[in-house]
């Protein structure tokens, strides 16, 4: 991430815990201006949750070709959002919903101005909170912004039911939460479960025989040193339902890792797991607890690296 990008998160995180001065220096983004009367770090930081977006023109459709502006600044509010109280996070995401959904362009010919500035920032959402590789990758933050815009009265029906599914795949199989259990059928077509598979961490690795990606992700984690650890045990699933088709392929993944095929696809198709895309990679600790969801291949190495390094101590 950029030098400016850490540069202007500070700046924002000026305006709740001391004054406005550093905001002025800021990029162009219209930041609010906490006023002098508001002292204690809470008050400010509600202030600027409620008032975030007050002085951007969501009917001006240039905001779209103003990264440096606009997703700048949509960048810091995301990253100012697991800083404060969650009820104040909460305040934050309803009134950008409520500027989205109450765009006024005043002109007849601009009436599809407020859909696109809505899928805009639907993209910038996605993202910053979506993307595994993004440093603000954060599924639960993801859900609870897709509720609240499924949940303003303004929302079509289109858009309530697309927001309302996307988050409910979203919670499943969180951080913390524990994995859920399912069936896989192994190379020496035997039925397996998930949940008994023994192992201090478990590496579930689902992937796709034909995607290439997933072979140049599989590459990266069989090198790194950490596998080598008894304590760390890789199990990649094919979760789609055309098994004939695993069954053909040869493997070429590492030897030591246990592999296996979901039945039917149950996986997917019961969604069992939310799999927008493969590879997706889970670490699960002995008790089949979810310890990363989809981490950065640099996530994954550095929590592989100190689980390991306490599992010899």
């Amino acid at each position: 991430m950029s030098k400016s990008f850490f540069t202007a998160i500070a700046i924002v995180t000026a305006m709740i815990t001391c004054t406005n001065a550093m905001a002025q220096q800021a990029d162009n983004f219209p930041y609010p201006t906490v006023p002098d009367t508001l002292r204690t770090a809470e008050t400010r930081a509600l202030y600027v949750m409620e008032h975030y977006w007050d002085r951007v023109n969501f009917a001006d459709t240039t905001l779209m070709h103003r990264p440096e502006t606009t997703e700048q600044g949509f960048a810091n509010f995301i990253d100012l959002l697991p800083r404060v109280a969650p009820s104040t996070a909460t305040l934050g995401i309803k009134a950008l919903a409520d500027h989205l959904y109450n765009i006024k362009t005043g002109k007849e010919d601009d009436s599809k101005t407020p859909e696109l500035i809505r899928d805009y920032f639907a993209t910038l959402t996605e993202k910053y909170l979506g993307d595994s590789e993004s440093p603000l990758h954060n599924d639960l933050l993801y859900a609870q912004f897709l509720d609240i815009m499924a949940a303003n009265k303004f929302a079509s029906m289109a858009e309530r039911t697309r927001n309302e599914y996307m988050a409910r795949n979203l919670k499943k199989n969180l951080p913390s939460t524990t994995a859920t259990d399912f069936v896989y059928i192994d190379r020496k077509n035997q039925q397996r479960q998930l949940h008994n598979l023994k192992a201090k961490y478990t590496l579930l690795y689902f992937y796709d025989p034909d995607c290439d990606h997933c072979h140049e992700v599989a590459t990266q984690i069989a090198a790194m040193p950490e596998l080598a650890s008894p304590n760390i045990t890789v199990l990649a699933i094919y979760p789609y339902s055309d098994s004939e088709m695993w069954k053909t392929k040869k493997s070429h993944l590492p030897a030591t890792w246990n592999e296996g095929y979901s039945p039917d696809g149950q996986i997917t198709t019961d969604d069992i797991y939310y799999i927008k895309s493969v590879p997706s990679v889970y670490l699960l600790d002995e008790q089949k607890r979810v310890v990363l969801k989809n981490p950065s291949i640099t996530l994954l190495q550095n929590t592989l690296k100190k689980l390991t390094a306490t599992a010899v101590k």
